[in-house]
């Protein structure tokens, strides 16, 4: 009896500890952000290791067997054949490419059982060079989003570029295909049967069936100022600091820092001087080594965009496979390279640390023909529209600044923009619609 008691006062001590912590967490934001203020010259809690071939590696993988498509965006299936790709495998000369349409290139994947591996932006060969056995100079900066094999005969690559219409093909050697099996077959990879859709400039893969993701909840973690004065001044006794209502700039002679103190978004600007234009390969190389040193994410990164005309390159954080958007972008990382190093930085501050959601609470979410009828709907058809994808929309709690909210939802890519699904519609959606 005296062993019960002291058990149910156990108990009850751990609840209200529990209850004690939650409320601190939710209501003790201010001194969170005065000890962020006062603590500028501690250095950084997190320090993430990334490996280029996942940072450019594929986003989705499809197989095409017994005539149906299945996706899945699972982040150890793709670390896993990231891994194939850039270890194991082995490939010989790459050549000739021959010009064929997207349509052709689909029907070519439904001929024989295939894996099909998706990529968001145009890799260029020379991040691989080292994976062939001769790469001529003259491939090293062409560039392909899609490749493809033969899930029964692998001793063939195909590599497409959906823009240029190119199919590039090498042989490939070292393919294990008891393990390209196996990890074919986890079963967390959880597939998803998808319907393919010709879009404005390729082919996008959309879920049959309607279906549920969760909302997400994460404390977060600010990442000081200091940190990058640290790493971004050459010599930071020359810095000088001049603030406003809402932001803070250090200056010295060749160089700006700016944070937004409302958004917490850094930027940065170098006066570099160069006239001449670094080729792809090596302005993506570069640009990673500089990611490595100012994104502190610990999720997936992904290499998302790049603009030829401004030489931008764009990173964006990911979160349970899918990628991370919100009205302040706060998924987003730009860099710019030149030949003697960074020009330009954008960076948030704010990284996701420890996950607080219930994994219960879920959205469902249209099928991709319901997605397109809504979409029709609202005036945009799918030959205008670039890409679609999954996402989840970042928003920051009214209730505590050390907390953020991630809510799932479908993006278009029109006209060079993100576009929520969400804000298509005239009174801004709802949480019923599936959006």
């Amino acid at each position: 009896m005296k062993g019960t008691g002291f058990i149910r006062i156990a108990l009850i001590f751990l609840i209200i500890l529990s209850l004690f912590l939650t409320w601190a967490i939710w209501t003790m934001p201010s001194q969170y952000d005065e000890q962020t203020n006062n603590d500028q010259k501690k250095t950084s809690s997190v320090t993430i290791s990334r490996q280029l071939s996942h940072v450019f590696g594929p986003s989705q993988i499809v197989l095409h067997e017994a005539g149906m498509d299945k996706i899945t965006t699972n982040r150890a299936t793709l670390s896993t054949f990231s891994k194939f790709f850039m270890v194991d495998w082995q490939m010989e000369n790459l050549e000739d490419p021959l010009e064929i349409s997207n349509e052709n290139y689909q029907n070519s994947l439904s001929q024989s059982d295939k894996i099909e591996l998706i990529y968001l932006e145009n890799i260029p060969f020379g991040m691989m060079s080292d994976k062939f056995t001769n790469l001529p100079g003259e491939y090293q900066n062409r560039t392909f989003d899609r490749v493809y094999l033969s899930i029964s005969d692998p001793d063939r690559i195909y590599f497409y570029n959906t823009d240029s219409d190119l199919l590039y093909s090498s042989s490939l050697e070292g393919v294990d295909q008891e393990k390209l099996m196996a990890a074919l077959r986890k079963e967390e990879a959880a597939y998803q049967s998808v319907m393919t859709v010709k879009a404005k400039n390729n082919n996008i893969y959309l879920p049959i069936a309607p279906f549920e993701l969760p909302y997400l909840t994460y404390m977060v973690e600010r990442q000081p100022n200091s940190l990058f004065i640290e790493r971004l001044f050459d010599d930071t006794s020359e810095v000088k600091e001049t603030r406003s209502e809402n932001s803070v700039q250090y200056i010295d002679y060749i160089s700006k820092m700016f944070v937004n103190e409302d958004t917490n978004i850094l930027s940065y600007y170098r006066n570099r001087a160069s006239d001449k234009k670094m080729p792809l390969t090596e302005t993506l190389r570069d640009s990673f080594t500089e990611l490595m040193l100012y994104e502190n994410w610990s999720d997936e990164i992904h290499f998302f965009d790049y603009n030829s005309q401004s030489n931008v390159v764009t990173y964006r954080r990911y979160i349970e496979g899918y990628p991370v958007f919100g009205t302040t972008d706060y998924g987003a990382t730009h860099i710019t390279v030149v030949e003697n190093g960074m020009s330009e930085l954008q960076v948030p501050l704010m990284v996701a640390q420890t996950p607080i959601s219930d994994e219960d609470n879920q959205k469902e979410l249209l099928n991709g023909e319901e997605l397109l009828l809504y979409l029709a709907e609202q005036g945009y058809a799918i030959e205008e529209i670039e890409d679609i994808q999954l996402g989840y929309t970042w928003s920051n709690s009214s209730e505590s600044s050390r907390v953020i909210s991630l809510e799932p939802d479908w993006y278009i890519y029109v006209n060079g923009s993100w576009l929520n699904s969400r804000d298509l519609h005239q009174d801004g959606g709802d949480e019923s619609n599936g959006l």
